[in-house]
């Protein structure tokens, strides 16, 4: 009878280990175990340099994922390992993509929903017009490196009107910057210029995988109604910023500006471009267009 008895209880012994391995390999994107297990079994490494430091609170993720309109068609950028994904094809037909070969290949064989659509593509050589939807919800964890870029893309792309985005404290503090502050660029004349930027919430350091050195923010960003195509804005402002050390009528006096168009325009010419806010840029560029880019053309 004790011969028995250690069988059965050897066999329940394996029987619950094999149970037990069998749920910690189920699919979870918030576990850092199950992410470790599952990169290790496709021999995959995660790189923070690429950006690759991956939501692993659940409860940010619902959060996040409630943000988005109902009815609406998301366009991702960034999959991961799906931790919003895997949330949103739910409720949502969505479009997401990942840079990563392995990642993509590895996510695409975890989720099967006909709502999702993964493509293993770079957003910033991405065709937009390849995706035949009116209107696209935008959503990602921006990775820093790129982040300016992809801004600039949400900001061309007509299909996008309004998004979710997750971004580091740094890039938050750039994109909300003011003039007369040494972190004023043109990004943030761009970001303020073009879109509605409101910090919905705090996101700490300790609810990723990897864990980055620096906390972030999620943001919600809405397009404002200007008319003033991006890339004549964007050369502009270069132009006005080509030397910031030297005054604004210095950097834009070979196009056309002088005294008097500055004290027509209520605005010191002695001024360093990092000075000059947000509002009068317009202001300036609409002179620059009619007086320099449309003879130019």
């Amino acid at each position: 009878m004790a011969e028995i008895r250690n069988i059965s209880f050897l066999l329940k012994k394996c029987y619950t280990g094999k149970r037990q391995m069998e749920s910690f390999m189920e699919y979870n994107p918030y576990s850092p175990l199950f992410i470790k297990s599952i990169l290790k079994s496709k021999a995959l490494r995660l790189f923070s340099s690429r950006g690759q430091n991956y939501l692993i609170d659940r409860n940010y993720a619902e959060r996040i994922v409630s943000l988005v309109p109902e009815g609406s068609i998301v366009f991702e950028v960034g999959s991961g390992l799906g931790a919003l994904t895997y949330l949103l094809q739910f409720n949502h037909k969505v479009y997401s993509l990942e840079i990563d070969k392995g990642i993509y290949n590895l996510l695409k064989g975890l989720l099967k929903s006909p709502n999702l659509f993964l493509l293993n593509e770079d957003f910033l050589k991405f065709d937009m017009n390849s995706i035949l939807e009116e209107s696209l919800f935008f959503i990602s964890n921006l990775p820093y490196s790129v982040a300016g870029e992809i801004i600039k893309m949400f900001i061309d792309a007509s299909q996008f009107k309004e998004g979710i985005v997750m971004v580091q404290e740094e890039m938050l503090e750039r994109m909300l910057a003011r003039s007369a502050t040494g972190q004023f660029s043109v990004f943030s004349i761009l970001c303020q210029f073009y879109m509605e930027i409101e910090k919905l919430f705090g996101v700490g350091r300790k609810s990723f995988f990897p864990e980055p050195s620096v906390d972030s923010a999620v943001v919600r960003i809405r397009k404002k109604d200007v008319e003033i195509l991006q890339k004549d804005f964007y050369d502009f402002l270069k132009k006005a910023f080509h030397s910031r050390r030297k005054t604004i009528i210095n950097n834009l006096r070979k196009y056309g500006f002088n005294e008097a168009v500055f004290e027509k325009l209520d605005l010191s010419y002695r001024f360093r471009p990092e000075e000059i806010p947000v509002e009068k840029w317009r202001e300036l560029f609409i002179y620059y267009k009619g007086n320099f880019l449309e003879k130019l053309q």
